[in-house]
């Protein structure tokens, strides 16, 4: 999961600021004017991308990881309380990390700080916090959600419950993609 946040996460960014720093952002403008529009348009078209193939790698790794275990461990089957959740909102997970960097990226326009302000929020910011604080404010961060309410049947204990942590991270979403919107609109190419 780790390894998905993060390339989807930068593919976000890049989806934005690659025509930022190509300059072909001008001809994309000329095109569309409406700029939240073209925002709208790449956030919808990136997010549903990612969205498919993080159900689909879901299902796939839940599957394969059934498959591997051996005849004395417990196998968990997708009708199992909990398990169907985890397994769809992994992929939508995945899903929302992708929008938080085309919201990141149409906020910053830069490759390197919209990498770099996606990478501290999501990795370094929950285990350094998580490490000061303990999880009364590290559960709030969209790796530890992931971890400990999403992508698992039984949430841990002091941790946001899966649909809370749901709706946390749609509010960052849509938040980041707010204020992208906001920016683009009123900012020269």
């Amino acid at each position: 999961m780790a390894l998905g946040q993060l390339l989807v996460g930068v593919l976000g960014v890049l989806v934005v600021t690659g025509e930022y720093s190509s300059g072909s952002v001008r001809a994309t403008l000329a095109v569309i004017p409406d700029r939240r529009l073209l925002l709208a348009a790449k956030a919808s078209v990136y997010g549903g991308t990612v969205l498919l193939v993080g159900e689909a790698v879901s299902l796939v790794t839940f599957l394969a990881g059934r498959a591997a275990l051996d005849g004395g461990v417990p196998r968990p089957e997708l009708g199992d309380p909990g398990v169907l959740r985890a397994v769809l909102l992994s992929g939508a997970y995945l899903a929302l990390v992708a929008l938080m960097g085309v919201g990141v990226g149409a906020v910053t326009r830069h490759t390197a700080s919209a990498v770099a302000a996606l990478v501290g929020v999501t990795f370094v910011l929950p285990a350094l916090i998580g490490g000061l604080s303990g999880p009364a404010v590290a559960r709030f961060f969209p790796t530890m959600i992931a971890a400990n309410s999403l992508a698992v049947a039984e949430p841990v204990d002091g941790m946001l419950t899966p649909w809370a942590g749901f709706a946390v991270l749609c509010l960052y979403t849509a938040v980041l993609l707010g204020e992208g919107a906001r920016l683009l609109a009123r900012r020269d190419a």
